[in-house]
């Protein structure tokens, strides 16, 4: 009896139930089915955007990253609490008032159309980057700790399946309460998994033998790993994504009032950063125990070997933090297209059942178009970096316009988005450029992006207007 398989199979039973419960609560609302607009108290919010922030990326990209940075690579989750209590106070704070549904909605009424036009483009590379990730994550953790039922391939493939269903069933009102379930999980699983690994496996014995053989390596240093430019790249490269991804910023929308929406995102954060820190001590115990394992499979290798009761709650709390990122972003990317592309360019009234029909095939092409996106990545936390830093260039208007209205100039939105596309596309085709230039992706965007938009403001005559209401 596979009994961790079991359990997966039960947590996602558990799942359908509830995405089948907001359906039949919300048939004719087309607007709850991608919005789900002021229906979340404070912990629903937290539990969604803390179940947004702690990804594949967040538990076994950390563990993997930590193989060669130590315990420094848990600043990754500690990067997007800081990113999601500004966004609180700023883009979610600005978006609540100004009446919009969208962030490239809000952009268009301060650059116009033309800049909300390459918004779009961009968000919906951003959001397809993020999802196709957690597709591939998702695969990686079944295969990993069910290798008798999975590969990679076909885990990547029921991780596409499950996640799609989850969103198309409930839309935006299933992905917050099954996040209240994931929250529950990841942090079950992840503290399990701890316990287990350094108590009962001698990982914290495996670790100290490891440190006294590599001491040139900071396994336990909470910053030299990483070092300081890379933590400062991550911060930079999450605030970029925390208050311009639609993904991100629409779950604000979801607290019934302005405080719930606030706290919600500032209790999330503060739920986030203990994850990141456990999960990067499980990669330098996994690489202590197994040193001659690869950096993406020692820590599923070390966690086969727990009972399977708990293997199997481990294996839904590390699925979970993958599903809660997914669902939240195939929403957030289909909001986009169904708001900033269908809906705007049709002239005729549309009936709410026809709406909330429209918006369900919007999800299914979307999950499908990522999930052939995520048959062709790479590595988790790398390609993770570089999806995010595209949201630099669009964080510089909406941060710009909302802080500092009477510098941004119109024309700036729209080459500060196209010079952040072109930078990541010099970034992954000129090989000169990272090493010669910059150690990090997050620099080099802000760099650029900042000296396009603050040039461009600068000789531009024709400034933003912000028409933002208080209430």
């Amino acid at each position: 009896m596979n009994i961790p398989l079991i359990i997966v199979i039960l947590y996602v039973a558990i799942l359908f139930a509830i995405s089948i419960s907001v359906s039949r609560k919300q048939k004719k609302d087309s607007e709850a089915f991608l919005l789900y607009k002021g229906k979340n108290n404070t912990f629903v919010v937290a539990a969604s955007i803390a179940g947004l922030a702690i990804g594949g990326a967040s538990t076994i990209g950390i563990a993997e990253n930590a193989f060669s940075v130590g315990l420094s690579a848990g600043w990754y989750d500690t990067a997007w609490a800081i990113g999601a209590i500004v966004s609180s106070v700023l883009a979610v704070k600005y978006l609540r008032r100004s009446g919009y549904s969208t962030i490239s909605g809000m952009v268009n009424n301060l650059y116009g159309e033309k800049t909300s036009f390459i918004m779009v483009i961009s968000m919906c590379i951003i959001q397809s980057g993020i999802i196709a990730l957690q597709y591939k994550a998702g695969g990686s953790i079944l295969a990993s700790l069910l290798p008798d039922v999975f590969t990679v391939q076909t885990g990547t493939l029921l991780s596409f399946i499950i996640f799609m269903l989850i969103a198309v069933i409930g839309g935006m009102g299933s992905v917050s309460l099954t996040n209240v379930l994931n929250l529950i999980l990841i942090y079950t699983g992840v503290i399990v998994a701890a316990f287990i690994v350094l108590k009962n496996h001698g990982g914290w014995e495996a670790i100290s033998v490891l440190t006294a053989a590599e001491p040139d390596v900071p396994y336990m240093s909470l910053t030299a790993g990483m070092g300081w430019i890379g933590i400062v790249s991550w911060i930079i490269v999450m605030l970029g994504n925390t208050n311009s991804v639609q993904g991100v910023v629409q779950i604000g929308l979801t607290g019934k009032d302005d405080k719930a929406a606030t706290r919600g995102f500032i209790l999330g954060a503060l739920l986030m950063i203990p994850v990141g820190f456990v999960c990067a001590l499980l990669g330098v115990a996994s690489k202590a125990l197994m040193p001659e394992a690869g950096a993406s499979v020692a820590l599923p290798m070390v966690l086969m070997s727990i009972p399977p009761v708990l293997g199997g709650i481990t294996l839904s709390g590390l699925w979970a933090a993958d599903m809660g990122t997914g669902c939240s972003m195939i929403i957030g990317l289909s909001t986009t297209v169904s708001n900033d592309i269908v809906y705007k360019f049709t002239k005729n009234e549309i009936s709410p059942e026809k709406k909330i029909f429209i918006n369900k095939l919007i999800v299914v092409i979307s999950s499908l178009i990522t999930y052939i996106l995520a048959t062709q990545m790479g590595t988790i936390l790398g390609a993770m970096q570089k999806a995010l830093s595209l949201a630099l260039g669009t964080s510089f208007i909406v941060v710009g316009a909302l802080l500092f209205p009477k510098f941004s100039g119109k024309k700036a939105g729209f080459w500060t988005i196209l010079a952040s596309i072109v930078s990541i596309i010099v970034w992954n085709t000129v090989p000169a450029v990272p090493p010669l230039f910059f150690k990090s992706i997050g620099i080099f965007m802000l760099l650029v992006c900042g000296v396009v938009f603050i040039l461009i403001s600068a000789f531009d005559k024709e400034k933003v207007k912000v028409n933002i209401n208080k209430g």
